[in-house]
């Protein structure tokens, strides 16, 4: 059985033991078979990295540690510690929109979810490893005393609208990654900055408990101003205090700054970590939890001596396989990775060496030349197992109004690629892909295409749906362009060929970060990117040819070339006439005709 996690903010110190055994009591046989398949695949592949590691020779070693030290040193001539990076990061969102509206939540432990599966918990149940994820019925043993709040996202949205419009003001880029995550670079704004700022504050006391923030006791100040009124809510006495908070110039007073503007607009708290790039600010913003902000110098030896005690968990794209994986090679923190770097070319793809080698440096994930925006638009509902095609039928049909609602709020015209993902009532997932001759626009095609897929799984038990939409067609994308455009675009493209940055932070992937195994943006939140490091590597152990696990050689014989006789008789190698026809391709000069074909 799979070892439950604790690596969630409000969860340390927790008895894992006393909770895993509480959660293998209650499991299904269903997903406890599960479960011991997905521990199998792992151990065999744990029996791999040993056994490779064992049976490298000397050469091997010597060849993958030189090759270790010079991408070393090509990333680390790319280091950039000029930026302002944040990630701000709401406490416990979901329930903490609920105990704001309903004061009665604050003091009992609370999750919001169903019996199926919870979205998020407060930290008084966090203290009894109730945690998001997890069965709602699982939690109630966890928690007899758990109380749980059905999801109301409509309101969770629109909350989520208010502090992002804050988030804009600091950074016209910012990266909202989910309704309670964002990535802020505030550089620019930093530079700018010069003077002290003074805000107005509020707090609430009296009788009344509808309102936040809320002090228990009245603040001692002479500049403070005092206003009594009837709580239209509750009818009892609401007292507000106001003042004055000055907050001065810096990247810690411009978060501090922020945070509270976030808290006086919602009532709400936030958490930041503001470091040298995203990834390391992600990291930071868990360990002053919750209202707390964390800052990491922008210093090579001040980052490399914060990661060295780091659990490899902690680290978005690290799941439980990858640990296992790690751990079976005894690393256990990421200043373990760096030491042990020489031995990644000798068990994992490239993809992964070079994945893992950054975190170990505290470095941004892999740069990518492809487009910044986001890559795809899902929604996905969990339910009860069920094989009756009228419950599916609804169930999708709730699902693709929501991702077309989705789809027109995110400045999306459609898709070229429709997936359909199922999990089983034996917790196994599947996906299904169809991309018709045409753009995917409207809900009609959403429902069209994606029902083709499900119908195709008739008769299975099902427990979870989604539907996602991907190869997006942006609104400018369907703008009518001129033959001007056209040239300029080519112009531009060709320019940006020609000249090709290597700062590692000359493109930040906002919404998505590559999988380290198979290269696919993935949305770059921590529980996502983990489930799916994970899957594609339990997903490798059902194929013989899985790239996930390599083993380097130092010495390779050159492959003869595969000869070819051409329709002249002429005789030419495989990789030559492939060169030639990538020049062909590269240099065609695309007509008027196939340009409005494109688009």
């Amino acid at each position: 059985m799979l070892t439950f996690n604790d690596n969630k903010a409000g969860m340390t110190g927790l008895d894992k033991q006393k909770i895993t055994k509480i959660i293998e009591e209650n499991t299904s046989g269903s997903y406890s078979s599960f479960s011991k398949k997905q521990q199998q695949r792992i151990d065999e592949k744990v029996s791999e990295i040993k056994n490779r590691l064992e049976s490298a020779t000397g050469e091997e070693r010597q060849g993958a540690e030189l090759f270790m030290k010079n991408l070393e040193n090509k990333l680390e001539a790319g280091r950039d510690l000029s930026r302002d990076c944040v990630c701000i990061d709401m406490d416990a969102y979901f329930a903490a929109i609920e105990m704001r509206d309903n004061p009665a939540l604050r003091t009992v432990p609370m999750a919001v979810g169903s019996s199926a599966m919870l979205s998020t918990s407060n930290y008084l149940a966090r203290r009894f490893g109730v945690r998001a994820g997890m069965p709602g019925f699982i939690s109630k043993k966890l928690c007899p005393n758990l109380t749980l709040v059905p999801g109301n996202y409509s309101k969770y949205s629109k909350v989520s609208r208010q502090f992002s419009e804050i988030f804009m003001e600091y950074d016209g880029d910012v990266g909202m990654m989910s309704l309670d995550e964002a990535y802020i670079d505030v550089t620019d704004y930093v530079t700018m900055r010069t003077k002290k700022r003074v805000l107005k504050r509020h707090r609430y006391g009296g009788d009344c408990l509808c309102w936040l923030p809320r002090v228990t006791d009245p603040p001692d100040s002479e500049n403070i101003e005092i206003d009594s009124s009837e709580c239209p809510k509750c009818a009892k006495t609401r007292i507000i205090y106001y003042d004055d908070v000055e907050f001065g110039v810096g990247r810690e007073e411009i978060v501090r700054e922020i945070r509270f503007r976030v808290e006086q607009l919602t009532g709400l708290t936030c958490s930041a970590g503001i470091a040298a790039n995203f990834m390391l600010a992600k990291i930071c913003s868990d360990f002053n939890k919750p209202n707390g902000q964390f800052v990491l110098e922008n210093d090579r030896e001040k980052i490399l001596e914060f990661l060295e005690e780091l659990p490899i968990r902690k680290v978005g794209g690290i799941g439980r396989v990858s640990e296992a994986h790690l751990q079976s090679m005894e690393i256990r923190t990421v200043g373990d990775m760096l030491l042990k770097k020489a031995l990644f070319p000798l068990c994992f793809s490239p993809l992964a060496q070079e994945s893992f080698l950054r975190t170990a440096l505290g470095l941004p994930g892999r740069p990518s030349s492809s487009d910044h925006r986001r890559k795809s638009i899902s929604v996905e509902r969990t339910f009860s197992p069920t094989s009756d095609f009228k419950i599916l039928i609804a169930e999708h049909a709730e699902i693709c109004r929501m991702l077309e609602e989705d789809i027109r709020k995110s400045g999306v015209t459609g898709g070229k690629t429709i997936t359909l993902k199922l999990k089983l009532s034996s917790f196994d997932v599947l996906t299904r892909s169809l991309t018709p001759s045409e753009v995917v626009t409207s809900l009609d095609d959403i429902e069209k295409y994606s029902m083709e897929l499900l119908e195709r799984e008739r008769g299975k038990e099902i427990r979870l749906l989604g539907v996602r939409l991907s190869q997006l067609v942006f609104e400018e994308e369907k703008k009518s362009k001129t033959i001007a455009d056209f040239w300029n675009e080519k112009k531009q493209q060709t320019a940006s060929e020609d000249v090709m940055s290597t700062d590692d932070n000359d493109i930040i992937m906002m919404d998505t970060r590559p999988c380290p195994i198979c290269g696919e943006d993935v949305e770059n939140r921590l529980e996502i990117l983990n489930f799916h490091v994970d899957e594609c590597i339990l997903k490798m152990g059902d194929t013989s040819d899985g790239p996930d696990l390599i083993c380097v050689t130092v010495e390779k014989k050159a492959k003869k070339p595969e000869i070819q006789k051409t329709s002249g008789g002429r005789v030419q190698s495989k990789k030559r006439k492939t060169q030639e026809q990538k020049t062909v391709a590269k240099r065609k000069v695309a007509t008027i005709d196939s340009f409005w074909k494109k688009i």
